[in-house]
């Protein structure tokens, strides 16, 4: 029973940690490259590379009007399709608050990431040291609960607002912007969950002092 109960905290451990630093990675890239790239007018010797920023979309109808045209494929035959995210180039959009804001929520973000994963290290061990229905764990719990809501949160907040300052400069005939796609609800999700089990603990843990005191 140990044995999976580590190989199933290893295997969340090692998604979550993944993906904090795939979604942190590519925060910072996108804060960091027009900055990087600033002192490089020339561009490669392939051609220009751009900083670009992502803009979710949504047809609003699937029909021949709103469908654009791609191919040809394998058989030589063009097909219809609806894009659902634009690539545009970022130095037309980003305003002076973007890159600020991206750097300090990535290093928020990072910070929390960290705590929570510190966390949840600890709990594991006090686990496999048999230490379950303690005051530490609950305090482990909830405080992987709300770290992992609150980075969640900033990595939401951060790619709301890049959907919105994008729209303003790029429009597509046919399309609305899909801001659901910016939710992180997976951290949030992960984050009320931990909150459950601290409850649960803390009410486990309640119960064992009236059952000691009883005795």
């Amino acid at each position: 029973m140990k044995k999976k109960l580590n190989l199933f905290c290893i295997l969340i451990f090692v998604v979550l940690a993944f993906d904090m630093f795939i979604v942190l990675d590519v925060m910072f890239t996108g804060a960091m490259r027009g900055y990087d790239t600033a002192g490089k007018p020339g561009g490669s010797p392939r051609g220009k590379s751009y900083d670009y920023a992502t803009l979710s979309l949504l047809p609003t109808e699937v029909t021949d009007r709103t469908a654009k045209t791609v191919g040809p494929g394998s058989g030589g035959r063009e097909y219809m399709a609806w894009p659902t995210q634009l690539m545009v180039p970022a130095d037309s959009c980003r305003t002076a608050l973007s890159e600020p804001l991206a750097v300090t929520g990535g290093v928020v973000s990072l910070v929390l990431g960290i705590v929570a994963l510190t966390s949840f290290v600890c709990f594991v061990r006090n686990i496999n040291r048999r230490e379950i229905f303690t005051r530490k764990n609950t305090a482990y719990l909830r405080r992987i609960g709300w770290c992992t809501i609150g980075a969640g949160a900033l990595m939401t907040l951060h790619y709301c607002y890049d959907q919105y300052v994008v729209q303003q400069v790029f429009r597509l005939d046919g399309y609305v912007v899909d801001y659901s796609s910016s939710i992180y609800s997976e951290y949030i999700l992960f984050g009320l969950f931990s909150l459950v089990m601290a409850e649960a603990f803390a009410i486990g843990l309640k119960m064992r002092e009236e059952q000691d005191l009883t005795i």
